[in-house]
């Protein structure tokens, strides 16, 4: 091999590495993209971490000292969430 094809091959390597950093910079900020919900998300939950945690050691609290309308309380609670939940989701549907 001479001294011009080394240079040549270094060039190439060189450039090809240059493109391999641009796709990476694009991939990465694509996989930012499609994670942002979930991050957001995330966010949030650590946001309300304090809070949550203090309410389930009452509801824990209480679930050992009435366990059966504790069940009843956090059913209907769930239930109240997901119905929020959902009539937010056709809300913002028919405002679309």
């Amino acid at each position: 091999m001479t001294h011009n094809d080394r240079l040549a091959r270094r060039e190439q390597l060189e450039a090809q590495i240059l493109q391999q950093r641009l796709d990476m910079g694009m991939a990465l900020r694509d996989w930012r993209e499609a994670t942002a919900p979930i991050d957001r998300g995330w966010q949030k939950l650590m946001q309300w971490r304090a809070p949550t945690i203090a309410a389930l050691g009452l509801v824990s609290l209480r679930g050992v000292t009435r366990p059966r309308s504790t069940g009843r309380t956090i059913r209907r609670t769930m239930t109240g969430l997901l119905l929020a939940n959902r009539l937010r989701a056709v809300y913002r549907a028919i405002n679309r």
